[in-house]
């Protein structure tokens, strides 16, 4: 016989043993449930006994006894300590059983007896057993380019629970999930559900545990930032596009400059070639006269022994130093001439002021001529004005144009064909070439081309030429 299909109410000879109209009772695991069982009796005799069996698959279990006449409790030994009658209620009719600490196991069906008078009565009792586990936690999986995975856990359900990923406005989520549900020692249910968040879908989650049994629900809700979703904005693209074209323009600008700046430099380098070749144009021959001049020059002081500085410590008072004279000179108009001087330690090459045959005794000072001299093996200026300045030159044949139409004197490095030096003469007037020294040495002068050679001397008025082939 089936006993799921025993009625809830019993009745013999004016009695009856009463149960709930609905006999399935929920125990909840951990806490106690009372299994209800009444006596609808006129009286009911001091010698009544009431048991209550729980219907494993297989076998009967009498949970617990009680014998009205000795008064005595019986309890079978897997619900020792968790049962307990209403003693003080059985005249009332009160046959309940108190199931203490509810466990998994427990689940199953009950029957209460009870007999009195050579008669017994009956009523089945379903009892379900539930349990509401811990609160879901949401955990971040895996951060992947197509999305976030997601899961979520939660233990102590009973029975199995159902799981639902929700959005943000409490709907079911359509994206898959995967759901793993194990029973723990206790026989409990623990539950690990997974899903994989995209990119552009709602980024509020829900993870939904549900005890349908017990009507009860457990949420965890979680909202995804967006910096786990990097994205570029329309703004960050039009600043890149911006930032690519100016960099685009700016180097197209950069490069004009630089080809501007390259065609400028190359230009100046041909302009220099053309004032060189046109201050060509104006070779003289120049004679050198034997009698020597002598000028006041201004040369760098000796280096300090005892510091071991190799420059120089300052700039000697004028001393005086005997120089050759060119024998033409001029006094208007341009005239060029070149002198070779790689092989010389000391040498002057200028132009000198001519002056009346009273005012050439004696030395000449700085202000009377124009020069380029090498001392101690650096090259200086000596300006008309009397200022003295170092010049970088390591070139062996250097240029010198006097232009009396425009009132200054240039010198070239004749083989780079550019100019070094260019020296203003504040009053313009009949001057000669120099060259130092006066020590006896060969008598040369600038040929047609510019060059020295061996020729006799002839007198022109105008700028004297001067060179010193040796030290000073």
């Amino acid at each position: 016989m089936d006993t799921q299909k025993h009625l809830p109410f019993h009745l013999h000879t004016g009695q009856f043993v009463r149960s709930p109209p609905n006999s399935s009772i929920i125990g909840v695991i951990g806490e106690g449930v009372i299994l209800p069982c009444h006596v609808v009796a006129d009286n009911i005799p001091l010698g009544f006994s009431v048991q209550w069996i729980f219907h494993e698959e297989s076998q009967k279990i009498t949970v617990s006894r009680y014998d009205g006449k000795n008064k005595k409790e019986e309890q079978d030994e897997s619900y020792q300590g968790r049962t307990e009658f209403f003693p003080s209620e059985f005249r009332d009719g009160n046959m309940s059983l108190h199931l203490k600490n509810v466990r998994s196991s427990d689940k199953g069906l009950y029957t209460c007896v009870v007999s009195f008078s050579d008669t017994y009565h009956s009523a089945l009792i379903d009892l379900q057993v539930a349990a509401k586990g811990s609160v879901p936690s949401i955990l971040l999986k895996s951060h992947m380019k197509q999305g976030i995975g997601l899961s979520c856990h939660a233990a102590g359900w009973f029975p199995e629970p159902e799981v639902i990923w929700l959005d943000g406005q409490g709907r079911v989520r359509k994206e898959l999930s995967t759901t793993k549900i194990t029973v723990m020692p206790a026989g409990l249910y623990s539950v690990v559900t997974s899903m994989n968040l995209k990119l552009g879908s709602d980024m509020e989650v829900s993870c939904r545990i549900v005890n349908n049994l017990l009507k009860t629900t457990s949420d965890s809700r979680v909202l995804i930032s967006d910096i786990f979703f990097p994205s570029i904005s329309k703004w960050l693209i039009i600043f890149l596009v911006i930032l690519c074209l100016s960099m685009v323009l700016i180097s197209a600008i950069f490069c004009k400059l630089r080809t501007k700046s390259k065609l400028k430099k190359r230009f100046g380098r041909l302009k220099a070639e053309l004032d060189f070749w046109e201050a060509r144009s104006h070779t003289v021959p120049i004679t050198v006269n034997p009698d020597c001049r002598v000028l006041e020059l201004q040369v760098p002081g000796a280096p300090d022994v005892e510091s071991n500085v190799s420059e120089h410590t300052g700039w000697n008072s004028p001393s005086t130093v005997p120089v050759l004279v060119g024998k033409e000179g001029f006094a208007a108009g341009k005239h060029y001439w070149e002198v070779e001087v790689d092989h010389q330690q000391d040498w002057v090459l200028g132009v000198v002021r001519e002056k009346g045959e009273q005012e050439e005794e004696g030395p000449l000072p700085a202000e009377d001529y124009w020069a380029l001299h090498r001392s101690q093996g650096e090259i200086f200026s000596s300006k008309g004005d009397g200022r003295t300045e170092k010049l970088q030159m390591s070139h062996s044949v250097i240029g010198v144009l006097l232009d009396l139409e425009e009132g200054q004197v240039n010198f070239y490095e004749a083989e780079q064909m550019s100019i070094m030096e260019l020296q203003l003469m504040e009053n313009p007037c009949e001057s000669r070439l120099i060259l130092k020294d006066c020590k006896p040495m060969e008598r040369t002068h600038a040929g047609a081309g510019g060059k020295w050679k061996e020729e006799g001397v002839t007198e022109q008025n105008g700028f004297e030429l001067f060179r010193r082939p040796e030290a000073l």
